[in-house]
């Protein structure tokens, strides 16, 4: 119905006109108030009539001579136009300094947690949390990842003075009886070691080699050997079991007592060791850095990282499968917990007011310019039919009532000046 109003506005003046000039004509009215009734439709009519151009004129071409050039209005310039809004936009409505103001208005952290507090915004959260971890665990198995990450662990072990912390490490544990559990597991593997047959076949072979050594010292230990053998004298066998079970005599005799000769000599000896990698002996301190660059060879020959690097992005793979996993749950409560701690602590969110305000302010300076070119190339992009329909769309109801108020004004002064004439 508005979009329609001014055109009734127009056909209801001038068919006023026609009736009331019509019946004066015939002098079915013939009363000077008629006249003065006629005037006021004929006025409003001329009036209608000249904001219907004005309003046309803006939007469509009007085929007049001479007049057609001044009609079309936006779409002839629509340059100017785009220009305008665009200053517009950028300098006065979007303008850094309106933007920065209106950021002191909003307390921004306190928005930002209460948006990432809601049950599924925060799902959203951590589903991009996800994401992100996981994109980065696709390329932990990179060559070039783990070739870096080589490099690093090497300039660092290589750097750091592992001597002073391990030596003092080593003789708080010894003290404190920390290394217990590492003795017992080295007895437990010792004492395997012993019942496996191969370990006999070894110690019988150097047995043989010690006998036969003293063989080739003379002939006549070479004949006492010989007849010791053959007589049963010297049984190699024997004496390998002999050894064996007295080796597992010992060691068992130090497993059950942690004052055992054997563990207190050893003790002392790693004690000595850590008190002199503390005090910088420059023996040990050598050996340690020795042990360091054969232990990053190794890491190097082997591809230690690379394997290590694949295996975690597998890992790091199945604990994003779901929230359930363990990695997952770590993440939520921590995520939970970090959200709790900042919703009470008042200075850590106006730090991170400031934070954002500056970096958004710094971004606008910098790409205040692209406002602009994004209302111009959305202007661009419109023909000058899809522009005229978008602005005549918005405004065309309100240029109704202009149509409407050219008629009812024009009716208003028309009457007025055939009053002012029939005085």
């Amino acid at each position: 119905m508005k979009n329609n109003l001014g055109s009734i506005s127009l056909f209801v003046a001038f068919g006023g006109l026609v009736l009331f000039e019509s019946l004066l004509r015939l002098d079915i009215l013939n009363h000077q108030g008629w006249k003065i009734v006629t005037a006021g439709f004929e006025a409003a009519t001329i009036g209608g009539f000249a904001d219907w151009f004005a309003v046309s004129a803006l939007f469509h071409e009007i085929p007049i001579p001479f007049v057609r050039k001044h009609t079309n209005i936006i779409a002839k310039n629509r340059e100017k136009l785009t220009e305008g809004i665009v200053d517009l936009v950028t300098n006065k409505w979007l303008s850094p300094d309106v933007i920065a103001e209106k950021l002191n208005e909003v307390d921004l952290a306190k928005t930002i947690l209460n948006f990432i507090q809601q049950p599924k915004n925060q799902q959203n959260a951590i589903h991009l949390i996800q994401n992100i971890v996981l994109k980065l665990a696709n390329e932990l198995d990179n060559p070039k990842f783990a070739y870096a990450l080589q490099k690093i662990l090497r300039e660092q072990i290589l750097s750091i003075d592992l001597a002073s912390p391990l030596g003092t490490w080593i003789e708080k544990s010894i003290k404190n009886g920390d290394h217990h559990q590492i003795w017992e597991l080295i007895i437990e593997e010792s004492a395997s070691a012993l019942t496996n047959p191969e370990t006999k076949n070894l110690l019988l072979s150097k047995l043989k080699d010690a006998a036969d050594e003293y063989s080739d010292k003379g002939f006549l230990k070479k004949t006492a050997l010989f007849l010791a053998e053959k007589s049963g004298g010297i049984d190699l066998d024997l004496i390998a079991d002999e050894l064996l079970t007295k080796a597992k005599e010992l060691i068992s005799e130090a497993k059950t007592d942690v004052n055992h000769p054997i563990r207190a000599k050893f003790d002392n000896w790693i004690l000595e060791f850590a008190k002199e990698l503390t005090s910088g002996d420059e023996k040990s301190i050598k050996l340690i850095q020795n042990l360091k660059e054969r232990v990053m060879q190794h890491v190097e020959e082997e591809k230690v990282i690379h394997t290590l690097l694949s295996r975690s992005k597998q890992t790091l793979a199945a604990q994003l499968e779901n929230n359930e996993t363990p990695l997952m749950q770590f993440l939520i409560s921590n995520l939970n917990r970090m959200l709790a701690d900042l919703q009470q602590d008042l200075d850590a969110q106006q730090k991170i007011n400031i934070w954002i305000r500056e970096t958004i302010s710094e971004m606008l300076v910098k790409f205040h310019s692209e406002i602009g070119n994004m209302v111009r190339s959305s202007m661009m992009k419109l023909n000058n039919k899809e522009l005229v329909e978008q602005i005549e769309d918005k405004v065309g109801n309100d240029l109704q009532y202009i149509r409407l108020n050219g008629a009812v004004v024009g009716g208003l002064v028309g009457i007025i000046l055939a009053l002012l004439k029939l005085l």
